[in-house]
């Protein structure tokens, strides 16, 4: 068995302003997860849950956000069909992927029509809705989705790509040693990040990495993303009271939430407390040699980035100290 994280304390974070959920009432672990995830059942992909399983045991992920593209002729196959709660310790949660940068995440029919027709869609199944790829959208039109990726993996990828001397270089670290090879792309996403700032200072929007996990890239027989390596790249963690789809997702919501790029280093739950980011840093904007810096949002709300070395570590969603 894997050993649980227990954090009773989290309690302190108040994650939102207004309209917050109700606070858990039982003490809070700490969850690893990815979103942003595909198989077989899309169209780029040849993946099967079998292979996410066994790098999800692998990496010690314990819930996976499955978000296929719906499937032509049959959209509503990848929901029926997929994978739903505990398989072998991991729990299995099922979305869709939509060509407007949109994820659906705990739905059981997939949505139709405009962004915000989709968003109250996903909403009246009591699912959830993520911005994804959110370089990709030219106008912020719509409201009331839960989220966006603050990371995406394909996104970073891309930028790398436009590059040719720089993608050669990341295809000849992938034959020496993969995971630092994918270390490498690690850049701040600086746009993501001022976006979703501007954002926060009107509501809460819970930040998210997208793993964006295909395993389709095969170089001349090196497979350049393998399961194992997307999935344990970076990592969205969540505060909830036990590892069910119902808490997660109710975690997610509330944005007791923080991402880890955990190749830099293992998450540390202890940074989402955000006492001890205050006794470390002092006054938001401060504290760069400490690791630990302060984004203040506002009337008091506070996220923290976190690095280790020199390189991105791990993200906060928006908090207030009591």
């Amino acid at each position: 068995m894997r050993p649980v994280r227990r954090i009773a304390w989290l309690a302190l974070l108040l994650p939102s302003c207004a309209g917050a959920p109700p606070a858990p009432v039982k003490p809070l672990r700490d969850f690893r997860g990815v979103l942003h995830v595909h198989s077989f059942h899309s169209h780029d992909s040849k993946g099967t849950f079998e292979e996410i399983l066994a790098a999800c045991r692998k990496r010690k992920i314990d819930f996976v956000c499955m978000t296929d593209h719906p499937p032509k002729g049959d959209p509503d196959r990848s929901l029926r069909e997929g994978w739903r709660g505990l398989h072998d310790g991991v729990l299995f949660i099922q979305g869709h992927e939509y060509s407007d940068q949109l994820l659906g995440v705990g739905i059981r029919e997939t949505v139709h029509g405009t962004r915000q027709e989709k968003i109250d869609a996903i909403h009246a199944q009591g699912g959830l809705a993520f911005v994804c790829h959110p370089e990709e959208v030219k106008e912020w039109d719509f409201d009331r989705f839960d989220g966006m990726e603050i990371w995406n993996t394909h996104a970073r990828v891309k930028e790398i790509q436009k590059d040719l001397k720089q993608m050669g270089a990341l295809l000849n670290a992938a034959k020496k040693d993969l995971e630092q090879a994918w270390l490498s792309i690690l850049k701040r996403p600086d746009a993501n990040l001022a976006k979703w700032d501007e954002l926060n200072a009107k509501r809460l929007v819970v930040g998210i990495a997208g793993n964006d996990a295909h395993q389709n890239v095969n170089v001349l027989g090196l497979q350049i993303d393998p399961y194992d390596v997307s999935l344990g790249f970076v990592t969205t963690h969540v505060l909830a009271e036990e590892l069910t789809e119902e808490s997660v997702l109710a975690a997610l919501k509330a944005g007791r939430v923080y991402v880890a790029f955990e190749f830099v280093a293992p998450a540390d739950p202890r940074w989402a407390v955000p006492e001890r980011i205050l006794e470390a840093t002092g006054e938001a904007g401060h504290g760069r040699d400490a690791g630990v810096e302060l984004v203040g949002i506002m009337d008091g709300f506070v996220r923290y980035e976190a690095t280790r070395d020199g390189k991105l570590w791990q993200f906060g969603n928006p908090m207030r100290p009591k």
